[in-house]
């Protein structure tokens, strides 16, 4: 069947102004944000360029080799979006600009965005999703207990700032926390912002604490938000959601579906599936009424114990996770010995998750889920 970089094979002629955008393109240009373009755009770079000239800058400053080292879907999703997409009449030729990209440590935060301009008066706002370090995953964590986290106000401030500079309407999206990010800065951004926004999507990002998505705010912008997840997500049903999302067919096998890379298109459109696979719906409820039923005193404990547990392992990377991976799984198995059943049980658990949903196995050549 179908997969995401074969659409270009079928659209990839046709310029924006010849076919409108499709939920294919924003996936595409949602996997964007995941390209580190720092020394290229932005801060002391170009102040914008085209795809085609990032694409060729960006291979002029790194290598193959260190994406070959990298084990991260994000990494390899946006070097091999890009590369496919540079040589597309559809794609090459469109500007990119306003790229961020920030990492502080001491509050737990990794944020990136870039404004990808589709013509004179339209352009989509890419979120990132999480990256290669363990912090940016530990941001994730805090997303269980901390509302908003550090990522989340710098997604509306930048929404706000990119959409005030331009004056354009905007289609705003990301996939795993970008999209996540997507939707809480379409969702707290100010009303003159709000206006100009035609979509969100959501591509298989966690929700929000159950607070949130019955605040009058939600509840009166989410018909603008359209979510997207794989059969088997777990990572997209994370949290708490009330907006109505769709079921995406994808080759990946089991965590390794939340890998964009992996989904199955027809045309302009995902082929869809009725349902989410009940192993994974039970799994995923089983541990949300764990989640659920702890304080967020509690909540907090839980979340530094799994990025205490990854610590441990003297790791700053996943691809250092990886790396030795029987000496850190060693040093990991001795992290649980003293926690009680039922933490260890929902530890293992997201610790499942981040190790396999993180990686990029399903990107890679000769993977399994391309077999």
């Amino acid at each position: 069947m179908a997969k995401l970089f074969d659409y270009l094979l079928w659209r990839g002629d046709l310029l924006f102004s010849e076919a409108p955008v499709n939920v294919v393109d924003a996936l595409l240009l949602s996997q964007l944000s995941y390209v580190d373009f720092s020394g290229i755009l932005g801060e002391g770079a170009l102040k914008e360029c085209t795809l085609l000239q990032a694409y060729e800058l960006f291979w002029k400053k790194h290598s193959k080799s260190e994406f070959e080292k990298n084990v991260t879907f994000g990494a390899r999703s946006g070097e091999a979006a890009i590369s496919e997409m540079a040589k597309s009449k559809r794609f090459q030729n469109l500007i990119l600009r306003n790229f961020v990209h920030i990492f502080k440590d001491e509050i737990e935060e990794q944020f990136a965005a870039v404004e990808i301009v589709l013509d004179k008066k339209l352009s989509y706002v890419s979120f990132s999703g999480t990256d290669d370090t363990l912090i940016g995953w530990k941001e994730d964590f805090n997303m269980c207990f901390l509302s908003p986290v550090p990522a989340q106000l710098d997604a509306k401030s930048y929404l706000e700032s990119v959409q005030e500079k331009s004056g354009n309407a905007c289609i705003v999206g990301g996939h795993s926390k970008g999209g996540n990010l997507a939707m809480y800065a379409a969702l707290q951004c100010k009303k003159s912002c709000f206006r100009q926004i035609q979509k969100v999507y959501n591509f298989d990002g966690p929700g929000f604490d159950r607070e949130f998505v019955t605040t009058p705010t939600y509840l009166a912008r989410k018909e603008k938000i359209e979510t997207w997840i794989p059969e088997k997500s777990i990572v997209g049903l994370l949290l708490e959601h009330d907006d109505a999302y769709r079921v995406v067919k994808s080759s990946g096998t089991g965590f390794l579906q939340h890998d964009a890379i992996t989904w199955e298109v027809l045309g302009g459109d995902f082929i869809t599936l009725p349902s989410l696979n009940k192993r994974n719906l039970r799994m995923t409820e089983e541990l949300r009424t764990f989640l659920n039923g702890l304080s967020r005193e509690e909540l907090q404990r839980f979340c530094d114990e799994l990025y205490a547990v990854l610590s441990a392992t003297k790791a700053r990377t996943v691809t250092d996770l990886t790396q030795d991976i029987l000496k850190n799984l060693a040093t990991l198995s001795q992290s649980f010995n003293e926690m009680d059943p039922q933490t260890k049980k929902m530890l293992r658990t997201l610790l499942r998750i981040f190790l396999l949903s993180g990686t990029g196995t399903a990107a890679g050549k000769g993977s399994k889920a391309e077999k």
